[in-house]
């Protein structure tokens, strides 16, 4: 089953007022954290934050730009959006760009050094939208991807739970057993590792790559 665009802007209507209370935490935060660092930001270049939701990677993606550098937010999900748009007047950046739109149709207004996808499952299984994010990605510009897959077979019970949780925030389970494949057939070089098992089960990837 492909992502159903209609059904995801519902489920991110209900969710955005409690999102931040579980994103925010362990082990969310960290994987985020780890997956920004994947990009190798340096002052002064430009990221896009696909998928952005409330903006829970801001603080490290403004960070790593600083403030000659931009970061370029998208989701579709209008009430996510508001919620990014109250973190922005709260910490005063000005170097953040908002764009309500799907990742698929979004007009990305420039060519950019890396882009960040986090826990963006319906986002990385439509190859429209994976394709206009590395169209606008320049020559050498990084991609990094934090995201759930499946855990190892023995850990069923997990994988049920897992299942469970991500029909809170995605319209499909397709290709979850690769989630980055679509990302793959762009990024040769793409490089997939897990963290240790024995934290999160096997349940959660990394990709990263560079658009060469």
């Amino acid at each position: 089953m492909q992502p159903n665009y209609e059904l995801a802007v519902e489920l991110y209507r209900r969710m955005a007022p409690r999102y931040d209370r579980r994103g925010a935490k362990w082990p969310f935060a960290s994987l985020r954290r780890r997956a920004v660092d994947l990009l190798k930001l340096k002052p002064g270049e430009t990221v896009l934050d696909v998928g952005c939701g409330t903006g829970l990677a801001f603080p490290l993606l403004e960070k790593a730009v600083g403030t000659t550098g931009r970061v370029i937010a998208i989701d579709q999900s209008p009430d996510m959006l508001g919620r990014a748009r109250q973190r922005l007047a709260t910490n005063g950046w000005e170097n953040i760009t908002l764009i309500q739109s799907r990742i698929e149709e979004a007009a990305i207004p420039e060519e950019v050094d890396g882009a960040l996808f986090a826990f963006s499952h319906d986002i990385a299984r439509s190859r429209e939208a994976v394709q206009n994010v590395v169209r606008h990605l320049k020559l050498g510009g990084r991609v990094a991807v934090v995201g759930l897959t499946w855990g190892p077979w023995w850990a069923l019970p997990f994988n049920l739970i897992q299942w469970v949780k991500m029909r809170r925030g995605a319209t499909t389970h397709e290709g979850l057993g690769q989630p980055w494949s679509n990302l793959a057939a762009l990024i040769p070089d793409l490089q997939v590792t897990k963290p240790a098992v024995r934290l999160h089960y096997g349940a959660y990837y990394f990709a990263s790559g560079t658009r060469a």
